[in-house]
């Protein structure tokens, strides 16, 4: 087995695992993730709070209903008791119970006004809890499936470690600290396969000597253009 092949092979175990570790990133910040839900249970905090004060106003605008009604009451009870005889008295009770009557109708219409504003707000709390129950369990689904992903992926990790670990222990001391050297500085890729007389990585045709070395199985070669090594086997 040349050099280049177990060099290649390394390569291609490499990038296998650099999926494999950008994935792993992804999932785990996936998981953490949760704006979704903290955005949902933000809508429903606001529409509690919104309905726990519209729902005050409803008890401040019947409190101030049955306060006026007390007072219809008082005044009609005093204008009918017979103890007050005099003309202009009893006009002026009889005005005050007539200006009680229609404050107390502008009262209940705010009442009236306010028991709506509360049910509108007691759909949009339900309506926010709804859509937070339905955020979790979406949440809770593609958990399910990321945490499912996760372990397999970890699990191919270990398989790919073991073999690179052996491919690597195979390869000799300067070839590998060069490669290890271009993995660094070319992205991640240190080994580039010819393909249609060209340099894969580069996209840089090569002359015909480069490739006749690029086949050869006791030679390490480098791409003209980016450095790298190349690979010319099938």
């Amino acid at each position: 087995m040349s050099q280049t092949f177990k060099l290649y092979r390394l390569q291609q175990l490499d990038s296998q695992l650099d999926r494999i570790h950008a994935r792993l990133r992804q999932i785990e910040a996936a998981l953490n993730e949760d704006q979704a839900i903290k955005e949902a249970q933000k809508n429903l905090d606001q529409a509690s709070r919104q309905l726990e004060a519209q729902r005050k106003s409803l008890r401040q605008a019947e409190e101030q209903v049955r306060e006026q009604r007390l007072k219809i009451e008082q005044t009609e009870s005093t204008l009918y008791s017979g103890k007050v005889r005099n003309p202009k008295e009893l006009q002026d009770l009889q005005n005050e119970t007539a200006a009680l009557k229609r404050y107390r109708s502008t009262l209940e219409d705010r009442q009236i006004e306010v028991m709506i504003a509360v049910e509108e707000a007691e759909a949009s709390q339900l309506e926010s809890k709804q859509a937070l129950e339905e955020v979790q369990a979406q949440f809770q689904k593609k958990s399910g499936e990321l945490t499912h992903e996760q372990a397999t992926l970890n699990a191919e990790l270990g398989h790919l470690e073991t073999e690179r670990e052996a491919t690597a222990r195979s390869i000799e001391a300067a070839d590998l600290t060069l490669y290890n050297q271009l993995r660094q500085q070319r992205r991640g890729v240190a080994v580039s396969k010819v393909s249609d007389n060209a340099c894969s990585a580069c996209g840089s045709t090569l002359n015909a000597s480069l490739l006749h070395a690029a086949r050869s199985p006791s030679q390490i070669v480098r791409c003209d253009t980016c450095g790298r090594i190349l690979y010319g086997g099938s």
